[in-house]
């Protein structure tokens, strides 16, 4: 049976690969997440490698670790087909991969929408194939095919469910989101937000007065709450937002940003701008008032993205023409190494 090797880091780079499982029925699917993605792998009877992701320290952040780890992987494991939708500490792996022969698939995430990642701009020219999700990535990504975005694809029309409380979550990124979660306690004090409140708050240094809190939860948990709650809040990240959609449910989101030290740039004010326009979700700024809440209330309306096939059909057009004997040739190493040096220079996160 060929072997496929998925590699990403967590968040919505990691719920791509999951929603587009389907395309890789019949073939033996071999992960390399970090360890806190990799218990809910294996439950689900998936075969897991462990990689440790790297902050913008190459020193400080694991770098060393990660790719003597992804060397050896990629020695013992020889891959020929790799799907990865980055983020950083994804780069190695992928790199020695590409140089050894292998195929390598990069789909940018649909949290660029405008501008392209870090991992992308050294991914997308490693790989012999490259997808994105919005029609402004062709412009970014000359070369790639355009798709419907995957993490949109179960979302249905219609009013929410019913719900009791509020679920609120600032995903699993290493900066603080203090701002949301002042944000929150403001209008939970106001007795705007339904309780009880269930926050998810990450690496905080402000908690909720008004909230039952929890550093990191499972994804398991994550999506129990979702269900369960009346009213979602969130930062602007990709697998939080298809989760609380694919629920049926408007998530009120507030974009983290590079000049509040949230996030390293400001990808997330695109998605939410985007996903506003298309009326599938609430953009916060300085309050969650009674008009926010109301809009949260509101049907999500029947979902039209432009774009062609959906991920899953491309990469299953991909798959049946990459176990054919033919190898892509490597790409030139000097090329490839000025490209990783800027990424480590500019990257190593989301």
């Amino acid at each position: 049976m060929p072997t496929v090797h998925l590699v990403a880091s967590g968040g919505g780079h990691l719920e791509l690969l999951r929603a587009v499982r389907s395309a890789l029925a019949g073939y033996r699917r071999v992960w390399i997440v970090d360890e806190v993605r990799a218990g809910r792998l294996r439950d689900e009877g998936e075969r897991v490698h462990i990689l440790p992701q790297y902050d913008r320290n190459p020193v400080r952040g694991k770098y060393l670790k990660n790719a003597a780890l992804a060397l050896g992987y990629v020695i013992r494991g020889r891959p020929r087909l790799v799907i990865s939708s980055g983020a950083g500490g994804t780069v190695p792996f992928c790199l020695f991969a590409r140089l050894s022969g292998a195929r390598l698939i990069f789909i940018e995430t649909m949290a660029r929408v405008t501008s392209p990642s870090s991992s992308g701009r050294v991914l997308s020219r490693l790989a012999t194939d490259a997808l994105v999700q919005w029609p402004d990535q062709l412009a970014v990504y000359p070369r790639a095919r355009l798709c419907r975005p995957a993490l949109l694809e179960g979302v249905r029309a219609g009013p929410p469910p019913e719900g009791h409380g509020t679920f609120v979550a600032v995903g699993t990124h290493t900066q603080p989101f203090d701002r949301l979660l002042r944000l929150v306690d403001e209008a939970a004090g106001r007795g705007l937000l339904p309780k009880p409140i269930l926050a998810q708050v990450g690496k905080a240094g402000y908690r909720p007065r008004v909230a039952e809190t929890h550093a990191l939860m499972t994804p398991s948990d994550v999506e129990r709450a979702i269900d369960s709650s009346r009213y979602v809040v969130c930062h602007a990240g990709s697998g939080l937002m298809s989760a609380a959609l694919r629920a049926g449910r408007k998530p009120l989101v507030l974009p983290r940003l590079a000049t509040h030290g949230e996030h390293f740039d400001n990808h997330q004010e695109e998605l939410a701008s985007k996903l506003a326009s298309l009326g599938i979700a609430v953009r916060l700024t300085d309050e969650i008032g009674p008009a926010e809440l109301a809009r949260a209330s509101t049907p999500l309306p029947r979902l039209e993205t432009e774009g062609g096939d959906s991920v899953a059909e491309v990469l299953r057009g991909v798959l049946r023409g990459a176990f054919d004997g033919a190898s892509p040739p490597p790409p030139d190493p000097p090329a490839v190494d000025r490209q990783l040096e800027l990424e480590l220079a500019r990257s190593g996160g989301r």
